[in-house]
C-alpha cells in the first residue's frame, strides 16, 4: 500500500494513475466537470444514469470526498449505471474523513470471485483503490462496499431499503397508475402524480426545500470529538460548504460561529459532527460564547446540538418526516429490553425511575435482582401512563454478576438489549444517545462511557480520563446495547467474561459513546480525587 506525501495535480492526475496498467475499455462514473478528453476513458457517465452502450472491463467511481463517494457509489450501485467489470476502482480526490486522511479498501462479499490483486494508496489527500478480480462481476455492489467501508459500517443503514416510505427524486414522472411499487412522496414532478392502483392514492407533492436530501450520519458524525480545543472561537462565513474536511479541520476549535444566512446543511452537518455551534440555529438548542468556555459545558451544548440534528437531518429522521407528510407508516426503532440489575433492593423504585423517564419508551424491563427476592408489590410513578412491563429474574448474592445478566438476557424479548445499573443515576436521552449512535456508528455492540462517579460516603463527584465517541473493543461496562439476535447467534451472553471478548470473536465492532447521561454510584471510596466537586453531578 504505497502513501506518497505529493499532492495529486486535480482529477485528472488521478485517474490516469488509477487508470495505469488497467484493463479497457474503462468507464468513468462521476458528478465532476472534467474535460472531454480523458486518457484511458472511453465512455463516461454520472451516478444513476443508465449505463451507456458496450461493455467495460475496467470501472472507475470518481468523488470529491468521502460523503461523495458514499452518495455517488449507493447511487449508482442501486441504478445499475456500473454494468459489469473485471476491474474496478475509485478516486477520492479527498479522502479526510473522522479522524484524518485514511486509504480505502474493501472488505470482500463471500459471493463475489476471488480478488487476484489489490493496489490501495494514498498520494497526498487523495485516495485510489483498484481491484482487479479472478472474473467479471457486478460492479454496482462493489460500488457499495466502498461506501459502507468509508463509514466503517457494520449494521444496517437508513439507505437499505426504503424503510416504510418510497420517494420520487426531483423531476421524476410519477403518471403511470399500473406501477408495482408506487412512490408516496414526489419531489417537484413535472406532472401531478395520478391515483395509483397498487395503494388506491396518488404520491404527496413536495417542494425541493421541503424535502431537503437527508445528511449522510455514516459521515457527520460525533466520532473524534475532542474535549480540549488548541484554538479559539472560528468565524465561518455564509458561503461556507460542508464537507468532511471541514468537520476535520474544526476538531482542534472551541466552536463555531456561524454567519447569518448560513446554508441549514452547514449548521446540520457540524452539529451532527459534534461541533459547538452559535449563531442563528432553528431547531437547534442556543448556545452562548460562555457556554463554550467551560470544557464541561461546552460538551454538554455539543451533545445537546448533535442529538437534535442527529434526530432530524440523519436519514432515519428525515425518513419519518417524509412519512408522515405522506401518511404512510417508516420503519421504527428496534424495540428495547432494560436489563435493569440491583443489589439493594431500598433503590428499586429509584432504578426503576431511571428507565421510566427515559425519552425513548422500553418495551420491557427485565429486572434482574441480586442477593433478594421481591415479597412485596411496588408502585410506580412515572411519566407514561402505561410504563414497561416488568419481567423479574432473581438470584442468591454467590451468583456472579455475569450469570445474573446472562439469566436476565434469556428472558429479553426486545430486538435489542440495553443493559443499565440501578444503584446509578441516568438522565432521560441515555438510551436515546445509544440508538443514535448504533445507527451513526453501524458497531455490533455500543457502550456509555461510566467516567461520571459519585461517592456516598464523601459526597462528592468526580470524572474519570475516559475516551468517548470512538471505536473500541473495550465496550464492557454498567450500560451497554446490543443485539439480542447476536446473543441468540453466539450462544447467549457469556457468564464467564464480559461481552467485549464476545463483539470481538463474533468479527463485530464496539463503539462507545459520551458518558454525560450516566453517573455511576460508588458507596465503596472513603477518598475523592482532587478534581472531584462536592454533591451529585447534574445530568444533561
Amino acid at each position: 500500500m504505497p502513501v506518497a506525501d505529493a499532492p495529486m495535480d486535480g482529477p485528472t492526475d488521478a485517474l490516469t494513475r488509477v487508470l495505469d496498467g488497467a484493463r479497457r475499455p474503462a468507464l468513468l462514473i462521476t458528478d465532476l466537470d472534467l474535460p472531454e478528453d480523458l486518457d484511458g476513458v472511453q465512455a463516461r457517465v454520472r451516478p444513476g444514469e443508465p449505463k451507456p452502450e458496450g461493455q467495460f472491463r475496467t470501472v472507475v467511481l470518481l468523488a470529491s470526498d468521502v460523503a461523495e463517494l458514499r452518495r455517488a457509489a449507493l447511487l449508482a450501485a442501486s441504478a445499475k449505471t456500473a454494468g459489469w467489470a473485471r476491474e474496478i476502482g475509485i478516486v477520492v480526490l479527498d479522502a479526510t474523513r473522522d479522524t484524518g486522511t485514511s486509504v480505502l479498501t474493501l472488505r470482500p462479499h463471500p459471493a463475489w470471485p476471488p480478488a487476484d490483486a489489490v493496489r490501495a494508496e494514498l498520494v497526498g489527500a487523495t485516495a485510489l483503490t483498484r481491484v482487479e478480480f479472478s472474473r467479471r462481476l457486478a460492479a454496482g455492489p462493489v460500488l457499495a462496499g466502498f461506501a459502507h467501508v468509508a463509514g466503517s459500517l457494520d449494521g444496517t443503514r437508513a439507505e437499505d431499503g426504503h424503510l416504510g416510505v418510497r420517494v420520487l427524486p426531483p423531476g421524476a414522472d410519477s403518471t403511470d397508475p399500473e406501477v408495482k411499487h408506487p412512490p408516496d412522496v414526489a419531489i417537484d414532478p413535472p406532472e401531478p402524480p395520478v391515483v395509483a392502483e397498487a395503494t388506491g392514492r396518488a404520491a404527496v407533492v413536495l417542494t425541493a426545500a421541503e424535502a431537503a436530501p437527508a445528511l449522510d450520519d455514516a459521515v457527520y458524525r460525533p466520532t473524534g470529538f475532542r474535549r480540549d480545543w488548541s484554538r479559539g472561537l472560528v468565524d465561518l462565513p455564509a458561503h461556507t460548504r460542508l464537507s468532511p474536511r471541514l468537520v476535520h479541520d474544526l476538531r482542534d476549535a472551541q466552536g463555531v460561529r456561524l454567519a447569518p444566512g448560513h446554508d441549514p446543511a452547514l449548521a446540520a452537518g457540524l452539529a451532527m459532527s459534534g461541533v459547538p455551534l452559535i449563531g442563528d440555529l432553528a431547531d437547534l438548542a442556543g448556545v452562548t460564547d460562555s457556554d463554550l468556555a467551560d470544557p464541561v459545558r461546552r460538551e454538554e451544548a455539543s451533545v445537546r446540538q448533535r442529538r437534535a440534528a442527529l434526530a432530524a437531518q440523519a436519514p432515519m429522521g428525515r425518513r419519518h418526516a417524509l412519512a408522515e407528510r405522506a401518511g404512510v407508516r417508516a420503519a421504527a426503532e428496534p424495540s428495547i429490553s432494560v436489563l435493569l440489575t440491583l443489589s439493594r433492593p431500598e433503590l428499586l423504585e429509584h432504578a426503576l425511575r431511571q428507565v421510566d423517564h427515559q425519552r425513548v419508551a422500553p418495551a420491557q424491563i427485565v429486572l434482574a435482582a441480586h442477593g433478594f427476592t421481591l415479597d412485596r408489590p411496588f408502585g410506580r410513578q412515572g411519566p407514561r401512563p402505561d410504563p414497561a412491563p416488568v419481567t423479574i429474574v432473581t438470584a442468591d448474592a454467590g451468583t456472579p454478576a455475569a450469570s445474573l445478566l446472562a439469566r436476565a438476557a434469556e428472558a429479553a424479548t426486545g430486538e435489542v438489549i440495553v443493559t443499565m445499573h440501578g444503584h446509578d443515576w441516568y438522565g432521560p436521552d441515555v438510551l436515546t444517545d445509544l440508538l443514535l449512535a448504533r445507527r451513526y456508528s453501524g458497531a455490533t455492540a455500543v457502550s456509555m462511557a461510566a467516567e461520571w462517579v459519585y461517592s456516598e460516603p464523601v459526597d462528592a463527584s468526580w470524572r474519570r480520563p475516559v475516551e468517548t465517541e470512538v471505536f473500541t473493543s473495550d465496550v464492557d461496562g454498567p450500560t451497554l446495547l446490543l443485539e439480542r439476535a447476536l446473543l441468540r447467534r453466539l450462544g447467549g451472553w457469556p457468564a464467564d467474561r464480559g461481552v467485549g471478548s464476545l463483539v470481538r470473536e463474533s468479527g463485530g465492532t464496539g463503539y462507545r459513546v459520551h458518558g454525560l447521561g450516566h453517573v455511576r454510584r460508588d458507596d465503596r471510596t472513603s477518598e475523592a480525587p482532587a478534581h472531584a466537586r462536592p454533591g451529585r453531578k447534574s445530568l444533561p
